[in-house]
């Protein structure tokens, strides 16, 4: 076998689609969390059913 096709060391994987679906959408689970936290402040303090 020839040093180089087995020397993996120094190169960078690539990113896959199911990679790159999995960071989307752990931006897009972060974001909604954050928008409803902001509108439930917009509410009252906790518990904001009891406004």
């Amino acid at each position: 076998m020839s040093p180089q096709s087995s020397d993996k060391s120094g190169r960078k994987s690539n990113l896959s689609v199911y990679t790159m679906m999995l960071i989307l959408s752990f931006i897009a689970l972060t974001t909604g969390a954050i928008l409803l936290f902001m509108e439930l402040q917009r509410y009252g303090s906790w518990p904001q059913w009891n406004t």
